[in-house]
C-alpha cells in the first residue's frame, strides 16, 4: 500500500470518530492530493489514486457545500486530470448549490473561456446567466472586467457582440460597484475618442445614444460629458454609502461574532429601508448565508423577504434548505408548514409535521401544537367540502 493510501486511512479512521471535524476533512483532502506527501497527482496516476481524490473531495463537500474553495479546486482538478466535461459538471453543481457566490462564478467563466470551443454564444448564456445573479454585487468589477475582454475580444461583423460591449457597459455605470471609476473612465475615454472623429462616431453613436434624433456636432458631446459626468456623482454617492456597510463586514472570525451578525443585519435593514434593487437585497442576503448557513433566524428572514414579494417557490426553496442547514430546526419546519397551509396546500403541511415526528424522538411543544392546527384546519376543510 502506498504512502498516500496509508495517510488517507488513517484519517478516514480518525474521522469515523469525528465526522464533523473540517479540519481533518481538509487534511484528509490534502492527502489524496499527492504521493508520499511531495508529488501532486498526475494524468498518469494510478486510479486508485485518482479514486481517492475525487472521493475525498466529493464526500467533503456532500458535508460542507458552501466551501465554495474546495469546489473551485476540485473543479481544477479535475480539469488538470483532462477531465474537461466532469470539471464543467462540478462547477455547474457548485453553482447550484452556490448561485449567488462571485468567487465561483468568476473562476467557471474563466474556465469556460480557456476551454471555449466554437460555441461562443454557450459562453456568452454563462456570463448573462452569471450577471443575473451577481451583477449587483459590490465586489462585482472582476466579472464586468472579464464579461467586458470577452465581448472584446470575440466580437466581429456578425455576432452584435460590439454593441453587447457598449450596451453592457453603459448597465454598469448606473450599478455602485467597487471600482465603478474604471468602467467611467472607459465611457469617457470612448465619447473624447468619438469627439475627435466625427466619422467614427457616425459608426459608434448608435450603439450609446438611446435616439437616433441627433446632430454630430461639439455641443452633443458636451451635453454627453455632462449628462455622464451627473451620473458619476450620483453613482459615487451610492458606493460610498454602500461601502460604510460593506468594509464593517470584513472579518477574520472563522466563525461570525454578534458584532459580524449585527453589521449585515444593519446593512440588510439599510438597504430594504432605502428601497435599493430586490435583486441587490437577495444577494446581500446569501452572501451573509454564506458566511452562516446554520443560522436558523437567517434563513425564517430570507423566507420573510421572497413572501414579501410574492415569490413562494423561492421562499419554500429557501425554508426548505434552511431546514437541512438549520438541523431541523423546530422554527424553520413551523415557518415552512405555514406557507404550505397559506397555499393551502395542507397535505404537503401535515407530511412535514409527520417526518419531523418520525426522525426526532423529543418534539418541541409548538411542533405539536402545531399538528393539532393542521389536523383541526383539515378536518374543518372536510366538513366544509
Amino acid at each position: 500500500m502506498t504512502t498516500i493510501n496509508q495517510q488517507w486511512t488513517k484519517l478516514s479512521t480518525d474521522l469515523i470518530q469525528d465526522p464533523n471535524n473540517k479540519d481533518l476533512w481538509k487534511s484528509l483532502i490534502r492527502a489524496s492530493e499527492s504521493i508520499d506527501n511531495k508529488h501532486p497527482l498526475t494524468k498518469s496516476s494510478t486510479l486508485e489514486e485518482i479514486t481517492i481524490l475525487k472521493s475525498s473531495y466529493t464526500s467533503f463537500l456532500a458535508k460542507f457545500p458552501y466551501e465554495f474553495k474546495y469546489w473551485i479546486k476540485y473543479a481544477n482538478w479535475e480539469f488538470k486530470l483532462g477531465n474537461t466535461a466532469q470539471a464543467d459538471s462540478v462547477y455547474i453543481t457548485a453553482l447550484d448549490e452556490l448561485p449567488f457566490c462571485i468567487e465561483l462564478w468568476i473562476s467557471y467563466l474563466r474556465f469556460k473561456i480557456e476551454t471555449l470551443g466554437k460555441d461562443i454564444n454557450s459562453v456568452l448564456e454563462a456570463f448573462e446567466k452569471a450577471r443575473s445573479m451577481i451583477g449587483f454585487h459590490f465586489y462585482s468589477h472582476e466579472f464586468y472586467e472579464l464579461y467586458l475582454g470577452f465581448l472584446d475580444n470575440y466580437k466581429d461583423e456578425k455576432n452584435g457582440y460590439e454593441k453587447k460591449y457598449y450596451v453592457l457597459l453603459r448597465i454598469i455605470l448606473e450599478i455602485p460597484i467597487y471600482h465603478y471609476g474604471n468602467f467611467y473612465k472607459k465611457w469617457f475615454d470612448l465619447i473624447e475618442k468619438l469627439s475627435n472623429d466625427y466619422e467614427l462616431a457616425k459608426v459608434k453613436l448608435v450603439y450609446i445614444m438611446p435616439t437616433k434624433d441627433y446632430v454630430i456636432d461639439k455641443k452633443l458631446f458636451l451635453e454627453l460629458k455632462k449628462s455622464f459626468t451627473d451620473a458619476y456623482i450620483s453613482t459615487q454617492y451610492h458606493v460610498f454609502e454602500l461601502y460604510n456597510f460593506e468594509k464593517k463586514l470584513i472579518t477574520k472570525n472563522s466563525i461570525l461574532s454578534v458584532q459580524d451578525i449585527n453589521a449585515w443585519l444593519a446593512y440588510i435593514d439599510y438597504l430594504e429601508i432605502k428601497q435599493y434593487p430586490k435583486r441587490l437585497i437577495e444577494l446581500v442576503y446569501y452572501r451573509f448565508l454564506y458566511k452562516d448557513m446554520t443560522n436558523d433566524l437567517l434563513w425564517l428572514k430570507v423566507s420573510d423577504f421572497y413572501i414579501f414579494h410574492n415569490q413562494f417557490n423561492k421562499a419554500r426553496k429557501a425554508l426548505n434548505e434552511g431546514l437541512k442547514r438549520s438541523n431541523n430546526d423546530y422554527k424553520v419546519l413551523i415557518k415552512l408548514v405555514d406557507l404550505e397551509i397559506y397555499l393551502k396546500n395542507y397535505q404537503r403541511a401535515i407530511n412535514l409535521l409527520i417526518v419531523y415526528l418520525q426522525f426526532n424522538p423529543s418534539v418541541p411543544i409548538p411542533v405539536r401544537e402545531k399538528v393539532m392546527q393542521v389536523k383541526q384546519l383539515i378536518d374543518a376543510t372536510s366538513t366544509t367540502d
